[in-house]
């Protein structure tokens, strides 16, 4: 039996973050996931990137100190608004600039969206259609490891202050039931927000969780959301021949399936034959 269950080097797990605002912070934050070998996902008000009067991110340091290092930059709008209290021209107006600069400053093309608030409506989607966005985060955490039917309402597992115990089940899926049918951990946030004295997760904790998922890193795929949006694209792409026992890959994304519960990889553009 084939079952399409396995990531990017025939893992079964894989993990992603997204942190939003392209606040001062996240130079703090990318130097973490670069010790630890993660990747994550940037969200950035593209007005706040050329304005030199505050303390965010700014144009000519996205390309050094994430895109270099293997990290996506995704939308969030120029202004962070209500979308969903917007006509859906202006809605597509601020996703689609935002995108615009994005591009600018990266040199990238940019096919995601964090909506601000977490809040959008029916309009925003075809705005994001529009423009070009294949996926949209939400802040809906669901505590768990599956993937959307729809990219759009992309819920991630867990908020970074409330990640611990999803963190440990995550561990244990992997170290101790890989057998499972998988799936991804998604931490979201603000980098900002470690900075709070208050808060259950500071600096120095989250680094501590960072350091305990980098000791399995061995058993799941560290990847941006974009890289996990087209890798299950890919995925759906492949196609089976009559008697099932043909598979071929017209993508150019290297997919490993399960074939007697052991990793199969399908190379890009190729085909491969079972029993």
């Amino acid at each position: 039996m084939i079952k399409f269950d396995r990531y990017k080097d025939g893992k079964r797990y894989a993990l992603t973050f997204s942190y939003d605002d392209g606040c001062a912070q996240d130079r703090r934050l990318v130097e973490l996931f670069n010790k630890y070998e993660m990747k994550a996902t940037f969200n950035f008000n593209s007005r706040q990137i050329n304005d030199y009067n505050n303390r965010c991110i700014h144009a000519e340091e996205i390309r050094p100190l994430f895109i270099e290092k293997g990290h996506e930059i995704a939308c969030h709008t120029v202004t962070h608004p209500h979308l969903e209290r917007m006509l859906i021209k202006d809605q597509y107006d601020e996703i689609m600039r935002d995108r615009e600069a994005l591009e600018k400053a990266t040199g990238t093309i940019i096919r995601g969206l964090a909506y601000p608030f977490g809040t959008y409506g029916a309009e925003t989607f075809t705005a994001m259609d529009t423009a070009s966005i294949v996926y949209g985060r939400t802040v809906q955490s669901h505590n768990g490891f599956t993937l959307p039917d729809d990219f759009k309402l992309w819920h991630p597992t867990t908020h970074h202050n409330e990640c611990e115990n999803a963190v440990r089940r995550f561990i244990y899926n992997v170290t101790k039931a890989p057998w499972r049918a998988g799936g991804v951990l998604y931490i979201w946030g603000h980098s900002y927000e470690f900075d709070n004295a208050e808060a259950p997760v500071q600096w120095e904790k989250f680094e501590e969780i960072l350091a305990n998922l980098y000791q399995y890193r061995d058993g799941y795929w560290a990847a941006t959301n974009l890289e996990i949006y087209d890798y299950v694209q890919a995925m759906k792409k492949i196609r089976r021949s009559a008697d099932g026992k043909m598979l071929y890959n017209p993508t150019d994304i290297d997919v490993w399936v399960s074939y007697k519960d052991e990793p199969l990889k399908i190379g890009a553009c190729q085909t491969v034959t079972v029993e």
